[in-house]
């Protein structure tokens, strides 16, 4: 046992680098573009040979350095043989070959002979046009050809898709609630305590196996999505032993070495979580308990209470990223035991300035100024991610795998805020915050691949699990006001705090926030596959599986605030004046001389702050798969019954206990017309769901300081229905290239909407009537030299050029709700009426240069629907340029140079005050009118009609990353 032991750790710690090279690859049925079990596959001239798994794949390991031919066969297939192959030290080649099915065993067998660049293009090409449904994705050794770093990095390379923040997809203009996110075949819970959402850049891109979004149904898919499916396959067993470490600096124009205002945090805040200096003291009681007692016990728990309120300056650091990974493969004669480990850790500083206005509107024909601030925001963010996966490989029949994540990511943020809460009064506020955010997730799959190729049986399980854990610990906040900061008096011109006496609220100084919750995801699934043929033409495969979920969310919140102690004395009006970093000392609290008193401390936890919540989804599905010669369907029916509870307390006496239990039947249809070897014509028909969150459902109200909007669950939600279309044709005319265009429609029932209620600082989720989406997706990907016809030009062929278009017309049926708008329809909140994507990038592997530009831009869109007496507040569209240039040397050290962000243009939030204002002569204009069809530009940012809410800046943001292959 020890000497095995030893052998483990000595190859997963050894620093030696092997100095042969590998081949791996797959093989597929020229005709149906299926995976091919059993094949041989021999080296001519290496001694090496192998046979394809259950899924196709081969690897052949410890080849010397040199060019070889390579040989495939099976029965009932003409054998071919692929020359130029070439394999190199320490690296591994990939090669996916394509058989040509044996029409006649009588006449003489040819053996088919091609060059190993032209096959890999060929087999490429043909697994993408085979794809059971609209689809999009990038593979890892696509991936390993691009400067990317994070996955979110990658999804800006596939169609349709844009990513907001760095880290959320949009999947052709919806917003991130219609999409869904899987990880190796196990669901992903949302990382962001109140949106429908993952954050995509906590996985490193090069433990990718591959990435695909899905955007039409199929009945082995989950009902719960609209935009599109995330399919995150990370490496189960490594095509060679690596090492790799990476660390990288960067910097952003308006924020590094500019001045940052911080507090006092943890010793662990690097890690991205508090470790208890935070937390609330461990005597408070309950708010039952506390809210009988008296006031002087009131007053003597406030000395507990010893949290820094300091605001210091200090210069922002500059940003830096590590990240270490490690991966063997590992012989035990036919057997293999695969291991991949990394560990990560980034932390990103950001500064902005900010502008908010508020509003009121006496008539529908203007609006008056009511608020004016400015806040500067300094912001921390912080992830740390781990990553292990392990993978034992029986034979290329049985594969059983474990795979783990764990992340933890942090925001901390300081706001001071300056300006007036009404601009007719000489009142000027000094607003502040300290708000830190930790979210600890984990995801862990156990599962297996079987193959029983005499029976043409395939067995796939996943049992997963997944752990969140999410902390606010303490949000404190603190306002002083100055009477008139223009007038010489100093009981006039100086701050005061804004503590009130037996009261609470966002209006007043001294508030701490503090909330945890806690949510586990668990269940498995099982999928059962067999091929069979009726003739020789009609090849068919049907498909069963089931799966089991289980969610449980326990969150909870306490809302404490200092109040001035009147009780038994007076209230000291001097400590008012103290500065933050002395106002709520210990020595402040209680009795401070006799009949002279300091501050108390009040519980203003709410009924609401605390709930339970909980689902449970049983499904089972039948698809079935049948080719015929040219035409291919793809059918089934997929049978949910999801059972979803929320419980609270509204009052002393009155509980919510919902409990929404649904059965759905879930049709969807995939129709495939292979119009020649590189073309096809596509039709979709699908049903699916949009279910409402916890959150969105629970009565809980959070007031977020950032947007100033207090935003409240709705427990009468629906479940959001869809009905899709979707007709694509695609032409894939060689050398990786493709040319696509889309038409897609989508039916929603009871979408779910974010709406200002008649209070204009209050939001909530509703559900309008019914919503229509339709739109057309143009997507092409080329190389310059099939473009630009220079034959006396080599380097063209290493330029590619790509880029996407999705042109999008939502209407919603507002009818059932009371809104500012006239109108009864108006497009979907959230929706992009337009997403462009566009490229183009240099790549020659030769001289290990890499230089890419990616742009991206996405419509105006409606951020919070209108009320009954307030318009839609609207974000909108900006443009990003993002740029890299990486040099790798001798294939051991990369050097990598971002550029983000280039434009920096402004985020702009506006109350659309829906105007007619013909424009002409900007982008913007140019762009909404032709791509939306407002010509009267009611949907655009008019400057002069319509009224600013928030505006935030950016810098540009450049890195500077090395990695090194051991």
């Amino acid at each position: 046992m020890r000497t095995i032991l030893a052998f483990l750790f000595a190859s997963i710690c050894s620093m030696a680098v092997a100095q042969n090279g590998s081949l791996k690859g797959t093989l597929i049925d020229a005709k149906n573009a299926t995976t091919l079990v059993g094949v041989n596959v021999i080296i001519k001239g290496a001694n090496k040979s192998t046979i394809s798994d259950g899924e196709g794949k081969f690897v052949i390991t410890g080849i010397a350095p040199g060019v070889y031919e390579v040989e495939f066969s099976m029965i009932g297939y003409l054998p071919k043989q692929v020359s130029e192959v070439v394999i190199t030290a320490n690296e591994v080649t990939n090669l996916d070959v394509t058989l040509e099915e044996q029409k006649n065993t009588l006449e003489e067998v040819v053996i088919t002979k091609t060059r190993a660049k032209a096959e890999s293009v060929k087999s490429l090409l043909t697994q993408q046009k085979n794809n059971a449904s609209v689809s999009d994705g990038i593979s890892a050794e696509t991936i390993k050809k691009t400067p990317d770093r994070t996955t979110s990095d990658v999804l800006k390379r596939i169609s349709g898709a844009s990513v907001q923040d760095n880290k959320f997809v949009v999947i052709r203009g919806l917003n991130d609630r219609y999409n869904v996110a899987f990880l190796n075949g196990a669901p992903l819970p949302s990382s962001e305590s109140d949106r429908k959402a993952f954050s995509f850049d906590i996985f490193p891109s090069n433990l990718l196996d591959n990435l695909v979004i899905t955007k039409t149904a199929t009945p082995d898919l989950p009902s719960d999505f609209a935009g599109g499916v995330v399919q995150i396959n990370t490496k189960s067993v490594p095509d060679r032993n690596f090492q790799t470490l990476s660390i990288g600096s960067g910097f952003n124009t308006i924020t590094t070495f500019q001045e940052q205002r911080t507090y006092e945090g943890s010793g662990t805040d690097w890690l991205g979580y508090d470790n208890g200096v935070r937390a609330f003291p461990s005597t408070l009681p309950s708010t039952e308990v506390f809210n009988v007692l008296s006031f002087q016990e009131k007053a003597e728990l406030a000395k507990t209470f010893e949290y820094d309120w300091g605001i210091q300056s200090q210069k922002f650091a500059p940003n830096y990223n590590f990240q270490y990974s490690i991966g063997r493969s590992i012989k035990l004669g036919e057997k293999t035991l695969g291991m991949i480990f990394s560990v990560s850790n980034t932390k990103t500083n950001n500064f902005n300035d900010v502008e908010r206005f508020d509003y009121d509107n006496p008539d529908p024909t203007s609006t008056l100024l009511v608020s004016s601030f400015k806040d500067n925001n300094y912001t921390q963010q912080v992830l740390t991610a781990g990553l292990g996966n392990l993978s034992f490989k029986f034979n290329e029949n049985h594969t059983v795998f474990f795979k783990n994540i764990y992340s933890i990511n942090s925001t901390d943020l300081v706001v001071e805020r300056r300006g007036q809460r009404d601009v007719n009064d000489t009142r000027f506020l000094l607003a502040d915050v300290r708000w830190f955010t930790s979210n600890k997730i984990y995801s862990g799959q156990l599962g297996g691949d079987h193959t029983f190729q005499n029976k043409k049986i395939k067995l796939s399980w996943n049992a997963f699990l997944s752990d969140i854990q999410r902390s606010i610990p303490n949000l404190r906040r603190n306002i002083y006001s100055i009477s008139d900061p223009n007038s010489t008096d100093p009981n006039q011109n100086s701050p005061r705090a804004e503590i009130a006496f037996n009261n609470g609220g966002p209006d007043y100084g001294g508030g701490m926030f503090f909330s945890e919750t806690s949510e586990d995801i668990k269940g498995g699934k099982l999928d059962l596959s067999k091929k069979f043929n009726l003739g020789k033409d009609l090849i068919n495969e049907v498909k069963i599986g089931g799966m089991y979920q289980t969610r449980a969310r326990d969150f909870f919140a306490r809302q404490m605030q200092y109040n001035q102690l009147t009780s038994g004395g007076t209230f000291d009006s001097n400590l008012l004046s103290l500065p933050n970093e002395q106002i709520f000392n210990v020595a402040n609290m209680g009795v401070i001389s006799p009949g002279v008193n300091g501050f108390t401390i009040a519980d203003f936890t709410k009924f609401t702050d605390a709930y339970t919540a909980g689902s449970d989804l049983k499904a089972a599905y039948v698809m079935f798969d049948n080719r015929y010669k040219f035409i291919r369907f793809v059918w089934g029916v997929r049978f949910e019954e999801y059972t979803q509870r929320v419980n609270a307390r509204l009052t002393e006496l009155d509980f919510l206990a919902l409990e929404d239990v649904q059965d759905n039947l879930l049709p969807s249809a995939n129709l495939i017309l292979s119009l020649s070897s590189k073309q096809n014509l596509r039709f979709s028909y699908s049903k699916t769901l949009n279910r409402p969150e916890f959150r969105e459902l629970a009565p809980f109200g959070f007031y977020d300081f950032t947007n100033q909007f207090f935003t409240q669950g709705n427990p009468l939600l629906k479940t959001g229905e869809i009905t899709n279309f979707d007709i694509r044709y695609e032409f894939y005319p060689g050398k990786n290239q493709l040319l696509s265009v889309s038409y897609f429609r989508k039916n929603f029932t009871n979408p779910i909407e974010i709406q200002q209620q008649v209070n204009n600082k209050t939001i909530t989720y509703v559900n309008a009537n019914a919503a229509v989406n339709s739109g057309i997706e143009l997507e092409f990907r080329a190389m310059l030299s099939s473009l630009l016809n220079f034959p006396g030009l080599p380097f063209l062929e290493d330029i590619t050029v790509f880029s996407n278009l999705a042109v999008i017309n939502s209407e919603v049926d507002i009818s059932n709700l009371n809104t500012a708008n006239i109108a009864t329809k108006r497009p979907l909140q959230g929706q992009s009426p337009y997403v462009v994507n566009a490229g183009i990038q240099y790549l020659n592997n030769d001289n290990g240069w890499s230089v890419s530009a990616n742009l991206n831009r996405t419509g105006n869109r409606i951020a919070f629907t209108e009320s009954e007496i307030r318009p839609a507040i609207w974000e909108k569209g900006r443009t990003f340029i993002d740029m890299q240039i990486s040099k790798t040397i001798k294939k051991k050290m990369e050097i990598k140079l971002n550029i983000q962000n280039l434009l920096a243009q402004d985020l702009i939030f506006y109350q659309n005050n829906y105007k007619n204002s013909v424009r002409y002569g900007t982008l913007e204009t140019l762009a909404n009118q032709i791509f939306t069809g407002d010509y009267h530009y009611q949907d655009g940012f008019n400057a002069k009609e319509d009224d600013v809410i928030w505006r935030t800046r950016f810098g540009q943001s450049f890195s500077l990353t090395f990695t090194y292959n051991f």
